[in-house]
C-alpha cells in the first residue's frame, strides 16, 4: 500500500537522503561556527591583543617618504593606542574592553612598555591613558572642506618608541606571547579570543627549520576560551606586489616563497563577523565570500593600519555599553 504523503524518489523532485543530510549538517556547521567569536567585551571580560614588532636592524630601512620601517610602524601602534583610547571612552569614563602586551624582537625579546608601564606584561586601556610616555607638537596635513590641504598642528603621543638593532628572533617572541596568553586566558575563559598580530620585514634568525614557526604559531592558536581560539595575524612589511588577506585556496601561490608560504600557514581564518570588517575597512567583497588568511605579504603602511583595525574593530563591535 502507497503513501501518496510521502515524497516521490523519482523525477526531478527527488530527494537525496545523502545530499539532505550533508545541507543539514553544514547549516548546523555554520549555526554553531556564527556563535562563536561573539563573545560581549566588558571590562570584566577584556580582549586581549598582543603585537609583535621586528626591532631587527632591517627595520632601519626606509620609505619612500624618508620614514624607517621602525618609526611608522612605531606611529601606527601609537595612533592604534590613542584610537582605542577614544572609542574605549563612554560616560563615566574609560571602559577597559582590552588588556594590551607589546613584544619587541631584535637585540633582544622583551615586553617593550617605558616610563611608568615598565615592568608591565598586560595594559589596560586606562594605564594608557594615564601613562603617556611622551607628547610631542607635530603637523600633519588635513583636507579642508572646499578641497585644498593645509598643515594642522596635532599632539603626537607616544608609549612605544621606534627601534632596530640586532638580529630576528621570532621564534622566542612567539613562545613568549604562547606563555603569557596561556596564563590571560586560564584567567579569562569568558573573554572574546586573544588577537595576536606579528609585524616583521623580514626572516626569522633564531630557527633553522622555518616549520618550527608555523608549529608555534600552531600552538598559539589552539589556545582557546569559550568563545573560540586564539587569532594570529601576520604583516610582512617588504617590497613587491601585494598579497592581502590570500584565500585558503590559494596555498600554491605560495609555494615559490618557503617564508611566505610559513606565514600563509601561520595565521588563522578570519571568522564571518571579522570578514564583514574586512569588507568595509579594504572594500573588496571577496573578503565575505572566501576563507580567507590573516596575513599581508609586501604590506603597505595603510593594509597595516587597516589590519589592525579589523582585529579591534571586531572586538569593538561587541563591547557592552
Amino acid at each position: 500500500m502507497s503513501n501518496t504523503n510521502l515524497p516521490s524518489n523519482t523525477g526531478n523532485n527527488s530527494v537525496n537522503p545523502i545530499k539532505s543530510a550533508g545541507n543539514i549538517m553544514s547549516a548546523r556547521n555554520s549555526a554553531l561556527s556564527s556563535k562563536l567569536y561573539s563573545a560581549r567585551v566588558t571590562r570584566k571580560n577584556p580582549c586581549a591583543i598582543v603585537i609583535l614588532i621586528d626591532q631587527s636592524l632591517s627595520m632601519q630601512e626606509e620609505f619612500k617618504n624618508g620614514i624607517t620601517r621602525a618609526q611608522a610602524v612605531s606611529d601606527i601602534v601609537n595612533d592604534l593606542f590613542d584610537s582605542l583610547i577614544m572609542k574605549c571612552q563612554k560616560e563615566g569614563g574609560i571602559r577597559d574592553y582590552f588588556q594590551i602586551m607589546v613584544v619587541g624582537y631584535g637585540e633582544k625579546v622583551s615586553i617593550i612598555w617605558e616610563g611608568k608601564l615598565e615592568n608591565n606584561d598586560w595594559v589596560s586601556v586606562t594605564d594608557l591613558k594615564d601613562n603617556i610616555l611622551k607628547i610631542e607638537t607635530t603637523e600633519k596635513p588635513k583636507l579642508t572642506h572646499w578641497g585644498e590641504t593645509i598643515m594642522e598642528k596635532v599632539n603626537k603621543k607616544t608609549w612605544v618608541n621606534p627601534c632596530s638593532s640586532g638580529l630576528t628572533p621570532m621564534y622566542e617572541a612567539l613562545k613568549m606571547c604562547k606563555d603569557k596568553l596561556e596564563d590571560f586566558v586560564y584567567d579569562n575563559q569568558e573573554s572574546f579570543p586573544p588577537m595576536i598580530f606579528n609585524i616583521t620585514d623580514g626572516y626569522p634568525t633564531d630557527v633553522k627549520d622555518l616549520s618550527l614557526i608555523t608549529e608555534i604559531c600552531s600552538e598559539i592558536k589552539s589556545i582557546k576560551t569559550n568563545d573560540g581560539n586564539a587569532l594570529i595575524f601576520n604583516c610582512l612589511i617588504t617590497n613587491g606586489d601585494e598579497m592581502l588577506l590570500p584565500s585558503v585556496k590559494s596555498e600554491k601561490c605560495f609555494e615559490e616563497n618557503e617564508y611566505h608560504e610559513i606565514l600563509f600557514q601561520a595565521s588563522s581564518n578570519l571568522p564571518f563577523e571579522m570578514k564583514n570588517i574586512a569588507n568595509q575597512v579594504f572594500q573588496n567583497e571577496r573578503f565575505i565570500n572566501d576563507e580567507i588568511k590573516g596575513v599581508i605579504i609586501n604590506s603597505t603602511i595603510n593594509s597595516l593600519i587597516n589590519l589592525l583595525n579589523i582585529g579591534t574593530n571586531t572586538a569593538l563591535s561587541n563591547a557592552a555599553e
